[in-house]
């Protein structure tokens, strides 16, 4: 289009008074100045942060008389660490559900410092509602601490059965990552579960990285109770054993017990068989076989045979006699 044709298009537009006020209101509203934009930005800055103070202050007002109030998602963030496991196709249900249904357990949060608010519980729930395309979830103020919260989601994880014993390892260890000071024995009690099973659990740190990472690819493929074996081995001396034994887990050639007997197995490599023949002339009288203790001796025929035997019984007894002395 040419330069012409397009000011006589852009001239022909015609907007009604309506449209005219709410362009020119728009334009009066934004600043066209760095500072005027500066102090447009805070002034929208402070607004949402006093949207932030009412919502908490609803919060705690519906909290002292047991009830919820709509927090907007965009207001609601993650702590790592903190989110419980849900299997896949349980989380499609919630989904489905919520879709039909009203929200019965509001989602648990704590106020930020930085503004909006951290959720404690009610991950999957709101992940739901941001994919069913809602703008707030009911939210209620929850009572523990930040700290609280996140060891709370950690033993929850950890007790859930619906977890593969790699994924409770993988939590296990990012646990005794941020607190060092605590023990197997004090984690096994917070827990509920014995120490050796805590120790089972994290023998998978004790396996060899190529293991581990064929885990990462796989986390359901072995337990903790194998990997406590595999691991034992590795440390002697297998790891390259261990590494093919759980490579043929994961190709379904082994199951788990099969995986930790192939494993202890130990490789030594065969002997060759010793042969050789006596000879009478040009042609072979015995042919002489011979691996290990075991020994065998075939004669060209049956006579012969006979006829050597009690030479043969006759010097293995001055041999065994002989061994005595």
């Amino acid at each position: 289009m040419s330069m012409k044709n397009f000011a006589s298009k852009a001239a022909s537009i015609r907007l009604t008074d309506e449209e005219a006020d709410k362009a020119q209101n728009r334009a009066a509203a934004t600043p066209r100045t760095a500072p005027g934009q500066l102090m447009h930005l805070q002034a929208k800055s402070e607004q949402q942060q006093d949207e932030i103070d009412r919502l908490r202050k609803e919060l705690q007002e519906a909290k002292q008389m047991g009830g919820a109030v709509d927090v907007p998602l965009s207001d609601l963030h993650e702590v790592p660490g903190r989110r419980r496991y849900m299997a896949p196709e349980k989380y499609a249900e919630l989904r489905d559900n919520l879709r039909h249904n009203k929200l019965i357990h509001p989602v648990v949060v704590l106020p930020r410092t930085e503004g909006g608010f951290e959720i404690i519980s009610g991950h999957h729930r709101s992940d739901a509602y941001r994919e069913l395309g809602r703008e707030a979830i009911r939210c209620v103020l929850g009572e523990a601490t930040a700290e609280k919260a996140d060891e709370g989601a950690f033993f929850a994880n950890l007790m859930q059965s619906d977890l593969t014993d790699y994924e409770k390892y993988v939590g296990l260890k990012r646990f005794q990552t941020e607190h060092p000071e605590l023990s197997k024995a004090s984690v096994a009690e917070h827990v509920g579960i014995s120490p050796s099973h805590i120790s089972a659990l994290l023998s998978f740190e004790r396996l060899p990285q190529e293991v581990r990472e064929i885990l990462e690819a796989n986390m359901a493929l072995l337990g903790a109770n194998a990997a406590a074996e595999l691991a034992v081995l590795a440390e002697a001396g297998k790891s390259d054993r261990v590494l093919e034994a759980v490579q043929r887990l994961a190709e379904r050639k082994l199951d788990q017990s099969q995986a930790v007997k192939f494993a202890r197995a130990s490789v030594e490599p065969k002997k060759a068989a010793t042969n050789f023949k006596i000879r009478s002339g040009k042609t072979t009288w015995c042919d002489v076989r011979s691996a290990k203790n075991v020994m065998r001796i075939e004669f060209q025929s049956e006579e012969i045979a006979n006829s050597v035997r009690d030479a043969i019984r006759k010097h293995l007894e001055q041999l065994a006699q002989a061994q005595k002395i």
